[in-house]
């Protein structure tokens, strides 16, 4: 039965989240705050107590009045970018980090295979998602993928690979790349060769032998 608008009383005002982009920075740290107070709920972003804080707070902080609804929409967005976001990185667990542009350092061969897959993941190609620690704690099932401890400044990208035919259903698929591929080690390639000629030479001979 709470009312989660800070003042109903005021004309809605209409939700323009580029035009301070600070705005998305104190959602998310707001966010975060009401997850780390346990006010969540299975199935949903937040407990009516949760959403409740999170509106009032972000009206004081910001002085917009955007009530639940405003901001769900916001939680919503920012929930599909970063889904797009880990599809893209888990299509190569190999790569580096562009600490300038905050995406992944990758050549433009990779980039543009990759995005033939995932064309949603084009904004990130210049600039990866901001506020991507606060998103991890947001969207991610900490439970039960044990990788709370990445951050973006760590350097690499989190070491975490979905198995085949996990994910959304977005139409989006893993897939490895043999033209980006530099790591092809022939070394190991021919040794394996040489160890299986030796075996077949071996079952060879031991067949030849008279019993």
């Amino acid at each position: 039965g709470k009312n989660t608008t800070s003042n109903p009383e005021v004309k809605k005002a209409i939700a323009d989240w580029d035009n301070v982009p600070s705005w998305t920075t104190t959602f998310c740290n707001l966010c975060v705050e009401q997850i780390q107070a346990g006010n969540r709920t299975k199935g949903a972003a937040f407990s009516p107590e949760g959403w409740f804080n999170l509106v009032t707070k972000f009206c004081e902080e910001t002085g917009q009045n955007y009530d639940k609804d405003q901001l769900k929409s916001r939680w919503d967005v920012l929930k599909g970018d970063w889904r797009v976001w880990e599809k893209l990185r888990n299509l190569d667990t190999s790569l580096g980090w562009d600490a300038v542009k905050g995406t992944i350092a990758a050549p433009d061969c990779w980039w543009n295979l990759k995005l033939k897959e995932l064309p949603k993941a084009k904004k990130f190609r210049e600039k990866g998602p901001q506020n991507l620690e606060q998103l991890e704690i947001m969207f991610r099932d900490v439970a039960a993928t044990g990788v709370a401890a990445w951050t973006p400044s760590s350097g690499t990208l989190p070491p975490t690979m979905p198995k085949e035919g996990a994910g959304d259903s977005d139409g989006s698929s893993e897939f490895k790349d043999n033209q980006c591929d530099m790591s092809l080690d022939i070394g190991s390639l021919q040794q394996g060769n040489t160890s299986q000629s030796r075996s077949s030479g071996q079952k060879r001979a031991s067949e030849s032998i008279p019993s």
